[in-house]
């Protein structure tokens, strides 16, 4: 019996289905993978705009206004929660600021920000003529 038929027969076509499943299980499992990396990375850097926010207020506060302790507060929109506090420790020369912003959600580390503030000097440099 001679078989003189175009097309495929059912072993090609079950072997072309295999392959497909296995590359599209493969590109699924990175898309997934991808995803979760971006929702992390995303979380990160709203952290630390968060972090930076707490230490640009502390930045611009008078250096006469510090005063040693901690404050904390909430921040964030209704799915990114953050809870910054701001300790205020008196160092050699003037004020250590440390600001912790711990995420709410979980598997995030939280980010801590140091900043030395030293204190203003006594006479003001630009004044040379004795002010």
């Amino acid at each position: 019996m001679k078989s003189s038929q175009d097309g495929f027969t059912l072993v090609e076509v079950v072997i072309a289905l295999v392959l497909m499943a296995v590359i599209l299980t493969t590109l699924g499992g990175l898309s997934f993978t991808i995803a979760r990396r971006a929702v992390i990375a995303d979380n990160t850097a709203a952290t630390q705009a968060a972090s930076l926010d707490m230490v640009n207020r502390m930045t611009a506060l008078p250096y006469a206004q510090l005063t040693a302790g901690t404050t904390c507060d909430q921040v964030g929109s209704e799915n990114n929660w953050y809870r910054r506090c701001a300790t205020v420790a008196p160092t050699g020369t003037g004020m250590r600021v440390d600001v912790v912003t711990t995420p709410q959600q979980r598997g995030i580390p939280p980010v801590t920000v140091t900043l030395i503030r030293n204190a203003p000097p006594a006479q003001n440099p630009l004044c040379t003529l004795g002010c």
